[in-house]
């Protein structure tokens, strides 16, 4: 957008950013009740874009269901993140997935999610007319500009209208650790509306697409939360990029408490990369005492999980090239892939 109205927030950032997006940076999984020293190498980055992923807070209540904690998780939070520094250089936007939902791996089913929604606006100060106020389900679209062309940056929910999983009949086997795969074509991640307006919105032509999935779309490696364990749903994602747009894909995603970067192709040649960030604080590795594992098949995956604090890294340059980049809590690189758009 050329046109620039900028509505003034503490927190969320909405105005149109009228300089030129070099670098996004995104992360995930950020408990509050942990420290944050994750943030010194997020801001020494000096990006343009920050995206929170989802699990923002952890505030589910896993004996109630009801939304006290979450409460009390969002105003310990917004003492806890850098946000006046962070907007220093940074449009800050954001979406959830189930832990700032409201219940563990939660979807459509939750009686409570509308209320969870105006949680969400209250904490990002949505501001009113603003496109996540505009329906149900908190899903909107960016767009900006690069350098050499114009971005846009489709935000999906994959929590508010998304079916129940089917349970694992064998808890943390290989392959089935939580859910199983399920063939029903009732079953749906994003909705009959939501799947509608995405599909008008990859239609638009623009230079570079990047799609925000709070769970994995590419990784097939593991039985816990993912598109694949619908796949029908999986297989309509990619027939729509087939059908609807003629760029390669960027596929933002977090959840995993692991990080990782993956590539696929679509049947008309189309190729998708995945950046998965996760988690920012609150890491696997840390629970197993373990930097890297190549246990989890990834036949998608370009090198091993990470399984430390990490944060994502997306950059632009002026020859066309896109760096999709995953560091650690210093801001070393531990993996980073190139190609053109």
């Amino acid at each position: 957008m050329k046109l620039i109205i900028a509505l003034v927030t503490v927190i969320f950032s909405f105005s149109v950013n009228a300089k030129t997006i070099e670098k996004i940076a995104l992360g995930s999984c950020l408990h509050q009740d942990r420290s944050q020293p994750i943030w010194e190498a997020i801001l020494y980055e000096k990006s343009d874009i920050f995206i929170f992923m989802g699990d923002n807070v952890y505030g589910d209540d896993k004996k109630t269901g009801k939304l006290e904690k979450l409460k009390k998780t969002y105003d310990l939070q917004k003492n806890r993140i850098p946000f006046n520094e962070l907007r220093e250089t940074n449009e800050i936007t954001a979406i959830w997935d189930d832990h700032d939902y409201g219940i563990n791996d939660g979807g459509a089913s939750f009686p409570y999610k509308e209320d969870a929604e105006k949680l969400f606006f209250d904490f990002w100060e949505i501001p009113k007319g603003h496109e996540q106020r505009s329906h149900p389900g908190l899903y909107f679209e960016i767009k900006r500009e690069l350098e050499n062309g114009t971005l846009q940056i489709i935000f999906l929910d994959t929590r508010y209208f998304k079916s129940d999983f089917i349970p694992t009949d064998q808890k943390d086997a290989p392959l089935k650790e939580r859910y199983i795969n399920d063939f029903d074509p009732s079953k749906t991640i994003l909705g009959k509306k939501q799947w509608k307006w995405f599909s008008e919105k990859l239609k638009e032509k623009v230079d570079v697409k990047i799609i925000v999935s709070s769970i994995q779309i590419i990784a097939e490696g593991h039985g816990y939360e993912k598109w694949g364990l619908l796949p029908l749903e999986k297989e309509r994602f990619y027939d729509l990029i087939d059908n609807n747009s003629s760029n390669n894909i960027i596929i933002i995603s977090g959840d995993r408490h692991a990080g990782g970067i993956y590539k696929d192709t679509t049947k008309a040649g189309l190729n998708i990369y995945e950046l998965t960030s996760s988690s920012l604080n609150l890491p696997v590795g840390g629970w197993i005492g373990l930097e890297e594992s190549n246990e989890e098949p990834g036949p998608k995956r370009i090198g091993a999980l990470y399984l430390m604090e990490n944060y994502g890294l997306i950059e632009f340059n002026s020859n066309n090239k896109v760096f999709l980049s995953l560091k650690d809590i210093t801001g070393k690189t531990v993996n980073k892939i190139e190609f053109n758009y």
